[in-house]
């Protein structure tokens, strides 16, 4: 269990942190001067296609790190196809990351650094690290799964430009002291949230104890249906518990941006189960725990605007090359249920309003 980082919204609400209003009162909140230049995302996330790569690292050691706090680097060759068919190889440093998936997956999630002056003119021009998502086991569904924990970024970018792109990559392991070991499985790299924030001439604003009030009112409503969407319970906006909050040079508003979707029940991966204070007993069951909208924002802006997406969202999943046949009809008929409930008014209120208002 992840206890220490699924606190329920009540914990929250009653915890004593400052509030984003009471250090906001306390800064320059001048507005900066429009900036006229345009930030374009880094190069590797200015296509969809996947990244044909080989990341070569002595494995054995480097996933014997399962320590959350640990900072320790370990060389590496990353190889990737690039846009001419050449091959480009460079010298990087790997990390491990995470919290529930360091202890529980062979494939641990990873954090590769980048010398800037090396990677110039490559595809990871900029890039001073980045968060990159292995498959947890080897077996099928765990393929499957990074697929759609993937699209999932897709589609929330398909709702708000507030939202980390994703790139996908079929990865060969190869560990050059076990022929044995070499193994190719999809995962997907994460954009940095600075250089995201950056295309919005914004900023990450590091500070807990942010509460729905705090947030720009159709974002917060956006990404709280959007968790609702695809089922996922395990985050925390107070906590910045797989949260992060962007403010911008051109709004005195604080937007909350979700990410790390593997515990939803749109993935359903083996090992997530939910916080055993909450009132469902799996992860594929939906629960609301977001805050309570005014009709004027939730249905009169935000639920028509993922009447207007599903297309769009479904199509994220329907263009993910690898993704299964019969996975992405699970995936979609999961998200039909979704869709065919919001059309239900009488739904909507008991579901999305009246419980929180309670």
């Amino acid at each position: 269990m992840r206890a220490p980082y699924r606190l329920s919204l009540l914990a929250f609400a009653i915890a004593f942190i400052p509030t984003l209003t009471a250090v906001a009162q306390q800064q320059d909140m001048a507005k900066a001067k429009a900036d006229t230049t345009t930030h374009k995302p880094a190069r590797l996330f200015r296509a969809k296609d996947p990244v044909v790569m080989t990341l070569q690292a002595d494995f054995k050691t480097v996933f014997k790190d399962r320590d959350s706090t640990s900072k320790k680097k370990y060389p590496a060759k990353l190889t990737y196809v690039g846009d001419k068919k050449d091959t480009v190889t460079l010298d990087v440093q790997l990390g491990t990351r995470g919290h529930y998936r360091l202890k529980k997956c062979d494939f641990v999630p990873l954090k590769v650094y980048f010398d800037k002056e090396k990677a110039k003119n490559t595809l990871f021009a900029g890039e001073g690290s980045l968060k990159l998502t292995p498959h947890c086991q080897n077996g099928d569904r765990h393929a499957q799964n990074i697929y759609i924990e993937y699209g999932i970024y897709g589609m929330y970018n398909q709702l708000t430009p507030m939202s980390l792109k994703a790139r996908l990559a079929t990865i060969t392991y190869v560990n050059p002291n076990d022929a044995k070991f070499t193994v190719t499985r999809p995962g997907f790299w994460t954009q940095d949230e600075d250089d995201m924030a950056k295309e919005l001439r914004g900023k990450v604003l590091m500070q807990q104890g942010g509460t729905p009030g705090d947030m720009d009112p159709k974002q917060m409503a956006v990404t709280d249906v959007f968790q609702y969407m695809i089922a996922n319970t395990d985050f925390s906006l107070s906590y910045l518990h797989n949260y992060r909050i962007i403010q911008t040079d051109t709004s005195m508003q604080y937007f909350p941006m979700a990410y790390d979707f593997d515990w939803s029940g749109l993935v359903n991966a083996p090992y997530a189960t939910p916080d055993y204070r909450l009132p469902i007993k799996r992860v594929t069951d939906r629960l609301y725990r977001g805050a309570c909208h005014p009709p004027e924002v939730l249905t009169n802006v935000v639920l028509p605007l993922f009447k207007a997406k599903k297309e769009a969202m479904y199509n994220e999943l329907r263009t993910i090359p690898g993704l299964a046949p019969g996975r992405l009809k699970e995936a979609t008929d999961y998200l039909d249920e979704f869709y065919k409930d919001i059309d239900n008014s009488n739904f909507v209120k008991r579901t999305l309003r009246e419980p929180c208002v309670r």
